[in-house]
C-alpha cells in the first residue's frame, strides 16, 4: 500500500506564501499568536501559551484549555493560531475566546487528507496522520468543523494513492486554511449524535475530504498571484 516515505518532503512548517500573504494585510495591527509552538509569528504583537516559547513575542503563559485569554473583547485586530486545535482534547472554548478578543483571524490544522494517509508523521510510520492528534479539522461553507479521529480510521479502506500523490505535489493539501472575521463558526460532529460511527463515518470522512480539497482551492484561488500554488484534480473518495 502506497504510503510518504522518508524520501517525501514532509510540510510540517508554516507556508510562506501565506505567511506574506496574511503579513501584507494584518502586520502593524494588535496581532495574537496563539499557541506559538516551535513557529512563532515574528510580526506578532502578543503570544500566548501554557509553556515557555523561545522567539514568542510578549508571551503569557496560559492553560488555553480550560483557563479564559486574559484580554479584553475585541482587543486585537488579528488572531493566528496555527496547529494547536486538532491537539487539545478540548478546542472549543479556546475557539470561543479567540472569537471574544479578536475582531478577525486565521486558524490553520492539518487536513483531513493528511491526517488520513499514511507516513506523514516523523519518520514516515504506516499508521495514519499524526499519532497525538484528535481532531480531524477541516472548513466547509464558510464552518470549521471538528470530528474525533477514531482509532477505527486505520482499518477503513481509502485511496491511498490519490492521498499520497495530493501530499507529493507540495504544501498546498497538507493544511486546513480558514479565515474568520466576527467570530468563528464552529460545527463539531459527534457521535450518536449527527452519526454512526459503524455505518456513517466512512462518508463523513469522504466528505471532509472533498470538502476541504474545494475550500482549499477557493483559499488559494484568492491569494495574490504571486503566492499561488497550483491546484489539484478534486477526486477523493472513500470506498
Amino acid at each position: 500500500m502506497a504510503k510518504l516515505t522518508s524520501a517525501d518532503p514532509h510540510h510540517w512548517v508554516p507556508i510562506p506564501q501565506v505567511l506574506t500573504c496574511l503579513e501584507s494585510k494584518f502586520a502593524g495591527s494588535r496581532v495574537l499568536d496563539v499557541g506559538p509552538g516551535h513557529c512563532p509569528l515574528p510580526w506578532a504583537t502578543a503570544s500566548i501559551d501554557f509553556v515557555d516559547v523561545p522567539g514568542a513575542v510578549n508571551l503569557i503563559k496560559c492553560d488555553l484549555t480550560k483557563d479564559p485569554l486574559p484580554f479584553p473583547d475585541k482587543s486585537f485586530d488579528f488572531i493566528y493560531c496555527r496547529h494547536l486545535l486538532e491537539d487539545s482534547w478540548n478546542p472549543f472554548p479556546i475557539c470561543e475566546e479567540m472569537s471574544r478578543v479578536g475582531r478577525a483571524g486565521y486558524i490553520e490544522t492539518p487536513s483531513p487528507i493528511a491526517e488520513l494517509c499514511r507516513g506523514v508523521d516523523g519518520g514516515s510510520p504506516h499508521y495514519r496522520g499524526y499519532h497525538h492528534h484528535r481532531f480531524i479539522v477541516w472548513e466547509h461553507d464558510g464552518k470549521l468543523l471538528f470530528v474525533s479521529k477514531y482509532p477505527v480510521v486505520e482499518y477503513l479502506a481509502l485511496e491511498q494513492d490519490r492521498l499520497v500523490s495530493a501530499l507529493r505535489q507540495g504544501p498546498r493539501y497538507w493544511n486546513t486554511y480558514y479565515l474568520w472575521e466576527g467570530r468563528i463558526d464552529v460545527q463539531h460532529r459527534q457521535s450518536p449524535l449527527d452519526f454512526d460511527i459503524g455505518r456513517d463515518y466512512p462518508v463523513l470522512l469522504k466528505d471532509a475530504i472533498n470538502q476541504s480539497v474545494n475550500a482549499t482551492n477557493a483559499f488559494w484561488k484568492n491569494m495574490p498571484e504571486s503566492n499561488a500554488i497550483a491546484s489539484l484534480p478534486q477526486s477523493f473518495a472513500v470506498v
